[in-house]
Order: structure tokens, then C-alpha cells, then sequence
């Protein structure tokens, strides 16, 4: 994994684009969060190849062997929440958080704030695109597609894939395959990024690709989020949270957002050796708060976690 040095990509090349309605979340990762609201969502018809080198895909395992995924339990929170809520609104006094941490090897929850409270998803639900579409089996160019998305939480890709698995339906079926709890999808077609998710449900995510993932997806998945730069294809700096906060190697997926009501920014993803522990914090802050301002309060909370995780 490659956690330290960000490189910034060279943005996918696209021959055509096609506007398939409203913008998914105004200011989602990959595109840039000073859009206007409704701004079309642009999906390319063709992309350029890029260099990244994916596993090929291999038979998928019959269901009925895949692991059980684990359902999060809870520890009676050792780590301290208040602590870590304080941490985020010194920075941001009216920061709304949802956060979770989950030791993989005790299988114990050490923090819980407000973890089934619904969240809009902003670039999370890229994931949900990335596994239901593995799901489906997608060939070599599309996995590339994936890795991308994933990495650099390229919008343009996402709403082609969006489009191409069934847009809302998709976050139905990864629901199910997973077994999320709280997930829905958007109201409208094109808003993928106004679809809701929660803590506990993004801790499941997180679970069923580290368990239940055939290995080739699995490593595809976990390393797009290893090898995220520090800047997303859109020049957001997405290494706020996680990143910034904890001192510990690092796969993360990231979002961040607005629309004419609120402001959310994510830090989710697999911390520690081993990738122990499941880390998920979900923030909303009031529009206009300052992009700087609530990335500052994400990593706050995630500097509040810094040195109290074992073995990390």
C-alpha cells in the first residue's frame, strides 16, 4: 500500500459525454464543491485505458463459502465519545457526527456516536458501485474503471457505472448482498450521492470486502483505497480524517459534499496493521461552514483516536 508520497493522477480522457440529468450531490467527491446546484451529471461514453495494473478476474467463489460478515457488537465503548465529539466541534461548533471503530480481531466495537444516524453518502457510495458491479462480473477495462473511481473518487466514472448497473437499483441489491441495515438509495436518479448511509452500515461494508470478496476483488478494492492520493481527481485534498489524524497505515475511501441545505464530509476506511480496525466517522455541518473549516473537524476526531488504537 502506498500511503505516504501522493502523486497526483493524470485525468481519465474521455471521447464523448452524455448529460443523464442532475448533478449526483452538488460539491461530491469529484466534482468541485463550488458547483452550482444541478449542475448536469456529465458520463463519459469512452475512456482512455490507464496503466494501473489489476488483478484478472477469476471464477467467483459459490456464495454459500464466502465467511460470514460479522455484526458489529457492542463493547461499551472504551474509547471515550466525548472526547472525540469535543475533538470536532472546537473546530466546527455545529458539527453533526456519526462514528464508529471496530477492532477486526475482538470483533468489538471501541467507539460508537450516533452510529445508526443516516447520513447523505456524497463519493462513500462508490464502493456500494464498486462491489455491486463485481458482483455482476465486469471485464478487465472496467475494473480498471473501478480502481479509479475508487483511488482518486472520480465522479465521471462513477456516474457511467452508475448509469450502466441500474443507478438506484444498485444500492438496493449491494444492500442486500451485504446485508446493510440503514442504506437507501436517492429520491432522485442521478443524485447518487444523496444516497444514505450509515456508521454501522459503512462498518459492514468494510467487512464484507475484507471477508466476503472473492481475493482478486478484494485486493483490487483494498488497494485503490491504499494507494489514494492526496488530491482526488477533482484537486480536493482528500487526506483530511484519517489520513491526517492517525499515525497508523491507512486504505480509505473519503467523501464530501453539499447541497442547498448542508455540507457532509467522510472519513472512512482500514487502519493498522493488518488492516485491524474498520474506522468511520460521518460528519454534517451547516452550508457554508468553509470547506477547510469542516475538513479541520473531520481530523480532529480522527486525531482524538491517534495512539488509543492497539496495535495499530
Amino acid at each position: 500500500m502506498l500511503n505516504s508520497s501522493a502523486r497526483r493522477a493524470a485525468l481519465l480522457g474521455a471521447s464523448a459525454a452524455v448529460v443523464i440529468g442532475v448533478a449526483a450531490l452538488t460539491g461530491a467527491c469529484g466534482a468541485r464543491p463550488t458547483a452550482t446546484i444541478g449542475e448536469p451529471v456529465i458520463v463519459p461514453q469512452a475512456t482512455a485505458t490507464t496503466s494501473v495494473s489489476v488483478p484478472a478476474p477469476q471464477p467467483k467463489p459459490d456464495p454459500k463459502d464466502a465467511p460470514p460478515v460479522n455484526s458489529p457488537k457492542d463493547s461499551g465503548s472504551p474509547l471515550d465519545p466525548q472526547n472525540v465529539l469535543a475533538a470536532a466541534v472546537q473546530v466546527e461548533p455545529n458539527t453533526t457526527l456519526g462514528a464508529v471503530v471496530f477492532d477486526t480481531v475482538t470483533n468489538k466495537e471501541l467507539l460508537v456516536i450516533e452510529p445508526d444516524r443516516q447520513f447523505r453518502s456524497a463519493s462513500l457510495v462508490k464502493l456500494l458501485i464498486a462491489i455491486d458491479a463485481l458482483d455482476q462480473g465486469v471485464g478487465s477495462d472496467e475494473r480498471k474503471l473501478i480502481w479509479r473511481m475508487l483511488s482518486l473518487s472520480d465522479d465521471a466514472i462513477a456516474s457511467q457505472l452508475w448509469v450502466r448497473h441500474g443507478g438506484p437499483e444498485l444500492v438496493t441489491r449491494a444492500a442486500t448482498l451485504i446485508g446493510l441495515q440503514n442504506t437507501e438509495p436517492p429520491e432522485k436518479y442521478g443524485r447518487w450521492g444523496e444516497t444514505k448511509v450509515t456508521a454501522h452500515d459503512m462498518v459492514r461494508v468494510y467487512q464484507y470486502v475484507m471477508t466476503a470478496l472473492p481475493p482478486e476483488d478484494h485486493t483490487l478494492i483494498v488497494d485503490a483505497l491504499g494507494q489514494a492520493p492526496e488530491h482526488a481527481a477533482d484537486d480536493f485534498r482528500q487526506y483530511f480524517g484519517i489520513p491526517d489524524g492517525l499515525n497508523a497505515q491507512w486504505a480509505i475511501k473519503q467523501g464530501w459534499g453539499n447541497n442547498d441545505h448542508s455540507m457532509v464530509l467522510h472519513s472512512t476506511g482500514l487502519v493498522g496493521a493488518k488492516w485491524r480496525y474498520v474506522v468511520v466517522l460521518l460528519t454534517e455541518h451547516p452550508l457554508g461552514s468553509g470547506w477547510r473549516t469542516c475538513s479541520q473537524s473531520v481530523t480532529a476526531a480522527a486525531g482524538a483516536l491517534d495512539g488509543q488504537l492497539p496495535g495499530a
